[in-house]
């Protein structure tokens, strides 16, 4: 677990992403795998009630109502990233941001595994709902993960609330710098979640018709 800490608290931001990548690959395939076989299909279906709004018909209008949803986890994810906490012998803190990105990928393997959709779609069986993941051409999922991801590691160090042991100080907004890594991988990130809200937007809109 040290390891883990001291790789994803890392001042290089490649090895955040690769740890990241990592453990989002172990947290979110083996949720799916383990709610297909042990939950009930549909647990989470309408369980959500911000998804109870009405999609537009006009595609470049829902494609943007798909992206300010999905944004609405990059709040919780930046807004967790100005926590952070170290054992008093770790040089870096880890963010908490990871905390809620994990946390959100659980979910939606949960939701995948489940079939928890709120568009009523046919269930597939397990090995195509793994093959659909990586469909990036009509899929939309993976897509905006990576986005989530992405974001998340750009902003591991931009915590202004440090716990240090059992010590607390804090820091001012003006003090967090990005560097220009982060900087990249943070517009990556945003772009990959655009992407994703328009294949999301195009597949709903395929439905309707």
């Amino acid at each position: 677990m040290g390891y883990i800490r001291k790789k994803l608290s890392s001042r290089n931001i490649i090895e955040r992403i690769i740890t990241t990548a990592v453990l989002f690959s172990a947290i979110f395939f083996g949720g799916m795998i383990i709610s297909y076989f042990l939950l009930p299909e549909g647990l989470l279906k309408n369980k959500n009630p911000l998804m109870s709004w009405d999609v537009s018909d006009n595609s470049l209008l829902l494609a943007l109502q798909i992206l300010f949803y999905n944004l609405l986890s990059v709040v919780v994810i930046i807004a967790a990233s100005l926590f952070g906490s170290r054992k008093t012998e770790e040089e870096n803190y880890l963010s908490a941001g990871y905390t809620a990105f994990f946390t959100l990928i659980a979910i939606n393997a949960v939701v995948l595994g489940t079939w928890s959709f709120s568009v009523e779609t046919e269930a597939v069986p397990l090995l195509g709902r793994i093959a659909g993941v990586f469909d990036l051409a009509h899929r939309a999922g993976l897509w905006e993960m990576a986005g989530q991801l992405f974001i998340t590691c750009a902003a591991a160090h931009i915590s202004i609330i440090q716990t240090s042991g059992g010590k607390t100080t804090k820091r001012k907004l003006r003090d967090i710098r990005l560097t220009n890594p982060e900087k990249a991988a943070l517009i990556a990130g945003f772009a990959l979640m655009i992407i994703g809200a328009v294949l999301e937007s195009i597949s709903i809109s395929s439905l309707q018709i």
